[in-house]
Formats: structure tokens, sequence, C-alpha cells
């Protein structure tokens, strides 16, 4: 899933989760992050301390944030694949030939288009099609709070 957002505030972290978790039908055990300062406030002794409003979005969902690892290929090395990868097809530049977008809704309709043609061919390594594969790990996700995090919880 691929959401375009203005900045990378709490309040917009918070709603991403919003929007991503009801889509794939529950929260996972653990969410990885690229330990941005919006998650992860300081380190002490080598330990992350999480945002307090971070943390308290965590239990709203009862799912754990996790760090990726610093240099690591299957943490930080996805994470960051990932983005790149949104980014090769989503964005216009002269190597890729897109037209520019009109409006923000309008990269917002090219995201979703994007991850319907991702979701629904078969991944070179896994050998599986997305979508299918998330019918099987839906069966393990937590299920979701009715109500969204309060927006208390998370303003900067």
């Amino acid at each position: 899933m691929v959401i375009p957002v203005w900045d990378c505030t709490l309040g917009t972290l918070v709603a991403c989760l919003d929007t991503a978790l009801p889509w794939i039908g529950g929260a996972p055990p653990h969410v990885l992050t690229d330990n941005a300062r919006t998650v992860t406030v300081e380190h002490i002794a080598g330990m992350p301390v999480r945002h307090p409003q971070m943390v308290a979005a965590s239990q709203h969902y009862g799912c754990q944030v996790v760090r990726c690892v610093p240099c690591g290929p299957e943490s930080k090395g996805g994470a960051e694949a990932t983005v790149r990868i949104a980014k090769g097809d989503l964005v216009p530049t002269d190597a890729n030939l897109l037209p520019a977008y009109d409006t923000f809704a309008e990269l917002a309709d090219a995201c979703l288009t994007r991850c319907d043609v991702v979701n629904s061919r078969r991944h070179r390594a896994a050998g599986q099609i997305p979508a299918d594969r998330l019918d099987i790990e839906r069966t393990t996700l937590h299920v979701l709070p009715l109500e969204p995090l309060p927006t208390t919880c998370w303003r900067a």
C-alpha cells in the first residue's frame, strides 16, 4: 500500500496507520519503522526510546513498533527499497516519463491504481500473488479497535 503524504509528523503517521490497518484487515504483531524522530525520541544505551504518543498508538492498535536495524539489509534495506520503488513508479521524472499530477487527489488515485497492479501480479521472489498472500495472512492479524485513535493522543 502506498499512501502519499505532505509531511512525516506523528499525526500523519497515525493517520496512515488508521488507513492502512483496516485496508489490510487487522494489525500485525509488529510495525516496522525506519526509526524516524517522529517514532523514536532518543536512544539510551543503544536502545530506542519510543515517543510516548507512538506508544499510545501502538497500544491502541495492539501491535509493537520496532525499528529497522541500521545497515541491516533485511529491515532497513527493505524499508528503503519500498520507498525507492514507490517513488520510481509514481513520482514524475525524466527517466520514467510520467506526467505531472495536477492535484494531490490525482497522485492518491495513481497510488491506488499502482497498488492494484503490483498486488495482483506474481511476486518474482516469493512466487505468490500479494493479494492472495494477504488473504492468508489476515487470519493471523489482531482485530482492530472499532474507532480510530482519538486525535488528542497524537497532537504534536
